[in-house]
């Protein structure tokens, strides 16, 4: 059937990241000082304040504006409705602060603060996901008007706003998860310098894109091949999950921005499979040094100190600036690790890292391998 649109898949967004909350019950002051504090004690997070022009112009009425301490992005009342202007432009926040006197977020934090009881209440159809009550010096229990705009307040954590640790713990482990982790085997280089697939050598007793497919199963990661479009009926004839390239000739950036397409809302590790040595030990010392507030945590490569794309978990961030990267002419997954800031690591094991472009290369490999 003729589709008219192409079949990609849309990120789990709110309405200005993708994870966000709303800060409301008490006055712009306050809430602006709580998303102050939220955004040091948050450190190295990337949190960003979106709030209201509380101060407007003859030349624009309506101002949303939204700042960091690393930049500052404004859109004016023509098109502060433009839901896409408005995920760009965040797509590297780790946490959206929102005014919830002003606008709405897929999550919310309530202050009580009586004085605020009407503005609450003309809000409480906002109320969609309540994951903390905080009272106050001024009302140190939960007010009857809470009670009553949220039946279910007994099910909700309740702080008080002195106790600032627990709340900022709470807010990590609903807003500042790592995304889930799946696996990318890059089986779709066309071997030139080999002079046949690297994919398909056995160093292990099978072809190494079936080995290191093997080890992300047996870690719990879900694997797919990556691999040219007329790669896959090959590798799903024979039980492999895959991923085709869905840009032509771009290289493993298109292989890596293919993965996103189809699962935008998950991390990928990608793994080369010409790496004969790489193991479970290898792969486990990258995901537990993970880090998602950075786009990617990747090997320092042990041959010329730069990242290695190939063996890296790439987080949901950095898929706006492969595409970005892509738009202004450059395919190098490496420079998109180094231009954006990726976490590097040293593995305790470096010659693991070692990958066979050549036949040279390949009986190297398989003399070391016969001797370990």
């Amino acid at each position: 059937m003729h589709k008219k649109h192409a079949d990609l898949q849309k990120p789990t967004l709110g309405k200005f990241a993708r994870h966000e909350v709303a800060l409301l019950g008490t006055t712009c002051e306050i809430i602006g000082q709580w998303a102050a504090v939220f955004n040091r004690s948050l450190s190295p997070a990337r949190v960003v304040y979106a709030d209201a022009n509380h101060h407007p112009t003859e030349a624009s009425e309506f101002l949303s504006r939204w700042t960091d301490n690393q930049h500052s992005v404004s859109i004016d009342e023509h098109s502060s409705g433009d839901i896409i202007n408005r995920h760009l432009a965040l797509s590297q926040a780790d946490l959206v602060i929102v005014n919830g006197n002003h606008f709405e977020a897929a999550s919310q934090i309530i202050f009580c603060d009586p004085d605020k009881e009407a503005s609450l209440k003309k809000r409480s159809s906002q109320l969609s996901n309540v994951i903390a009550i905080v009272t106050t010096n001024r009302c140190q229990t939960v007010p009857d008007y809470v009670r009553e705009i949220l039946p279910q307040w007994a099910d909700i954590p309740v702080f008080n706003e002195q106790n600032i640790i627990d709340l900022l713990g709470l807010i990590k482990k609903n807003l500042l998860l790592a995304p889930p982790l799946k696996a990318l085997i890059m089986a779709g280089g066309k071997s030139v310098r080999m002079g046949k697939d690297k994919t398909h050598i056995h160093y292990h007793g099978k072809p190494q894109f079936a080995h290191v497919y093997s080890i992300c199963e047996e870690m719990g990661i879900e694997p797919f091949v990556s691999c040219r479009a007329e790669q896959a009926a090959y590798f799903q004839e024979n039980g492999f999950r895959t991923i085709a390239d869905r840009l032509i000739d771009i290289g493993p950036l298109g292989g890596v921005a293919s993965a996103f397409m189809d699962s935008p809302n998950h991390a990928w590790m990608v793994v080369a499979s010409d790496i004969p040595f790489i193991d479970r030990e290898t792969l486990s010392e990258l995901i537990e040094n993970r880090s998602s507030l950075h786009t990617a945590t990747a090997f320092q490569s042990p041959f010329d100190q730069f990242p290695e794309p190939l063996i890296a978990v790439w987080e949901p961030k950095a898929f706006p600036m492969i595409m970005s990267f892509m738009g202004l002419g450059y395919s190098c997954p490496r420079k998109v690790l180094i231009q954006t800031g990726a976490k590097v690591i040293h593995a305790a094991h470096p010659e693991k890292l070692e990958n066979v472009n050549t036949p040279d290369d390949l009986q190297d490999a398989m003399e070391q391998l016969k001797k370990s």
